[in-house]
């Protein structure tokens, strides 16, 4: 796949589309909707962001984001919004809510702020996380999980 390239000094205003890749450097004050993978050490401040895949590096984002695929939020990094995902990596500072299918991981230098659904979650310890859990994609197996073993241990 063929990517883009925003470096360092340069700020777009205005919305960017791209198929392909795009390591963004500068600054992106719009929505970024690209079909390939986000590499971020800049800053995007808009309304929404969607891509395949993300990795955040450094910088800020102040948009919701939402991936086809994986993101990860580097602790050099700090989004302020929604985060919508498959599978993360949470290093970083997030304020906003993380709504994520599968997999969650969250790392001993991340900070945490809003509402938190997921399919499976990790949290390291060192992790500041200020977060209202909510039943996941999972729901119903722990209670299932506590109903056999009531079955096959009845009192």
């Amino acid at each position: 796949m063929e990517g883009s390239f925003i470096p360092k000094g340069t700020k777009i205003i205005g919305d960017v589309y791209a198929e392909g890749d795009l390591e963004l450097d500068g600054d992106v004050i719009g929505n970024v909707n690209i079909t390939g993978n986000l590499d971020l050490n800049g800053s995007i401040r808009g309304d929404n962001i969607k891509v395949g895949r993300v990795e955040l590096s450094k910088g800020v984002i102040e948009s919701d984001i939402e991936s086809l695929d994986y993101i990860s939020v580097g602790k050099d990094v700090t989004v302020i919004g929604n985060i919508k995902a498959v599978n993360a990596d949470i290093d970083g500072a997030v304020e906003g809510d993380l709504d994520v299918k599968e997999k969650v991981a969250v790392g001993s230098t991340a900070v945490i702020k809003g509402d938190l659904i997921a399919g499976e979650l990790a949290v390291d310890f060192g992790a500041l996380c200020d977060v209202n859990l909510e039943k996941g994609y999972n729901q119903g197996k722990a209670a299932a999980f506590f109903d056999n073993y009531l079955k096959e241990n009845p009192q």
